[in-house]
């Protein structure tokens, strides 16, 4: 994976998930619906997921799932492969591909230069503030950080 993509999700990882639903000229130009956004969402924290899990964890239903990744698939966004971990060879792995991956970083990188407009013009002592006020809610929302190991940003 990229290393801008990898900076990304350092920044903008579970604590910033939410960030996703927002929609975004990148995201509008694809024609990339809300289930569609959170299947996406899902693979870039998770990096791949069963399409069971995928039901599970968005709360959907089975053939909502299967709807939403054959459009994904069809739009290139997804890739499936088998899941060695089961002995069932009709059990698949989804995880995003390179398309979707360009497509992420251009999104969040419009919404990193988005909130950079929001505060270019504070102090240098008002964003070490913003920038402890960040850290301390990412301790306290739920997942926090990508991974709790990362040493402060």
């Amino acid at each position: 994976m990229p290393d801008t993509l990898n900076n990304l999700r350092d920044i903008y990882g579970y604590g910033y998930a939410s960030i996703f639903d927002d929609v975004t000229d990148t995201v509008q130009k694809l024609h990339i619906s809300k289930p569609q956004m959170a299947v996406i969402k899902y693979l870039f924290i998770h990096q791949q997921a069963t399409p069971t899990e995928l039901t599970e964890a968005l709360n959907t239903t089975k053939s909502a799932t299967t709807h939403t990744l054959k459009k994904l698939a069809n739009k290139n966004l997804v890739t499936f492969k088998e899941n060695e971990l089961t002995n069932d060879r009709r059990s698949k792995l989804v995880s995003l591909n390179e398309n979707a991956e360009k497509l992420l970083i251009e999104f969040l990188s419009n919404i990193k230069d988005s909130i950079y407009q929001d505060i270019k013009d504070i102090s240098e002592e008002e964003l070490n503030e913003l920038h402890q006020a960040t850290e301390i809610i990412l301790k306290h929302i739920d997942g926090g950080r990508v991974n709790e190991t990362y040493p402060e940003i």
